[in-house]
């Protein structure tokens, strides 16, 4: 068995048994203390520099990828911000289809060399998702996903599925 140690009262300093919860003198309220456990290794105070160097580390990892992928967008944006061309038709028939960018929509649009014939076809919301994806709102409330591509000069752009149509993909030059 344990050894059997006495409390004191620490109102009036009487002498009590170990296992006294109130004094018998004068009444008053004995605290028990926790026991004291040693050398119970605690798992937070050894590993807390652990977690917060993962902790800092993976916000680290966040915050670069954030930062990668809004200097992307932000350059496909730049690249999408001008006058994309395709011409259909062949001869005295052709027609000149335009892509135009701005801000937030896309406009398409169809010019004859007759003012009177000229027209646009459909205008759709876009955001740029990535450094080579955008989304648009073509058809109800579905936005799509549509992959971008440019040649090295950037003067020729492939966008697939087709934004325009129903093919597989749709090229479109710039003549800045």
């Amino acid at each position: 068995m344990g050894e059997m140690t006495e409390k004191v009262c620490p109102n009036c300093g009487e002498k009590l048994p170990n296992d006294s919860s109130f004094c018998i003198k004068c009444g008053t309220k004995i605290e028990i203390e926790a026991p004291k456990i040693e050398n119970k290794p605690n798992f937070f105070k050894q590993n807390k520099k652990k977690v917060t160097v993962g902790v800092i580390g993976i916000v680290s990892v966040l915050v670069i990828l954030f930062a990668v992928n809004f200097v992307q967008a932000s350059k496909l944006k730049n690249e999408l911000m001008r006058d994309w061309y395709k011409v259909e038709g062949e001869g005295s028939s052709s027609i000149l289809c335009i892509l135009d960018f701005s801000d937030n929509e896309v406009e398409y649009r169809l010019e004859t060399g007759y003012a009177w014939m000229d027209t646009t076809i459909a205008t759709y919301d876009y955001k740029v998702i990535s450094g080579n994806k955008i989304k648009a709102l073509r058809y109800g409330d579905d936005w799509e996903t549509f992959t971008i591509k440019f040649n090295d000069e950037k003067s020729v752009m492939t966008v697939s599925p087709a934004l325009t149509g129903i093919e597989e993909s749709e090229v479109w030059v710039n003549i800045d």
